[in-house]
């Protein structure tokens, strides 16, 4: 770390906004917000505007100053951690000068987020560095709301995974869990679907799709989905058959 940086007296708020509905921010969230001299908002691409500032700008009061930190869309750690610490630095100069800093993140900080790895650079590069982290409420969260989705009951497990092109470690989930969330169904939906259908699973699923934004979708008949795109920004809640016979709806009621 360099000298110049020993002394950092600005803080920063790392910010879960929750999954698109601008009043499921927390008072704590739009609070920090709206104290903040500046809101980092990430975005995959250089172009267009974050869906995370588009979100905020809804219910934030005041002007305020936003920078858009670019984090592609790759799975190259190596490419990611240049993008990584080039936002660290990015944010450490403005705090450096003394200001209050917010980085926003689509639903909680610590649930798949950028946030996570931005932070482990920014305490590594500046270890002086002061940052508070306010929870937002995740996706599968609110998808289970939307849907009226029953995620836990009595002495129930749930397992959550990420969905890789391989579908890694699902089969076991579905086997040894009695609710199984899927996030980052993206492009794979159709190979979930396929899966589900195989195991005889997809009447027990529901796929909430977009959830709190204003296009969402709510589908429960999931082998009959076509659309490619539903996957983007999608959740996939699903059952385990043993609940069946315990007289317990797998989609609430």
């Amino acid at each position: 770390m360099r000298d110049d940086y020993k002394k950092i007296t600005g803080r920063l708020y790392g910010v879960g906004i929750g999954p698109g509905d601008p009043k499921l921010l927390t008072l704590k969230a739009k609070d920090a917000l709206e104290k903040a001299d500046i809101i980092f908002a990430p975005k995959g691409t250089d172009e267009g505007i974050s869906v995370a500032r588009r979100i905020i700008e809804q219910v934030i009061e005041g002007k305020k100053t936003y920078s858009e930190l670019t984090f592609p869309m790759t799975k190259d750690k190596a490419v990611l951690k240049k993008y990584w610490k080039k936002a660290g630095r990015r944010i450490a100069g403005e705090l450096k000068k003394g200001k209050e800093a917010a980085f926003v993140t689509l639903g909680d900080p610590f649930i798949y987020s950028t946030y996570i790895y931005l932070l482990k650079i920014l305490k590594q590069d500046f270890p002086n560095i002061d940052v508070e982290t306010i929870p937002g409420i995740s996706a599968f969260n609110a998808a289970a709301s939307r849907a009226g989705f029953s995620l836990l009951e009595g002495k129930e497990k749930m397992a959550v995974l990420p969905v890789s092109e391989t579908l890694e470690g699902i089969e076991e989930a579905l086997k040894d869990f009695d609710t199984v969330v899927l996030m980052k169904v993206g492009t794979k939906l159709q190979k979930v679907i396929h899966l589900l259908k195989q195991k005889g699973l997809a009447q027990n699923a529901v796929l909430v799709s977009r959830a709190g934004h204003p296009n969402e979708k709510i589908i429960r008949n999931i082998a009959s989905i076509k659309d490619k795109e539903l996957g983007y920004l999608s959740v996939i809640l699903v059952k385990s058959p043993r609940l069946q016979t315990r007289g317990v709806s797998p989609q609430g009621g």
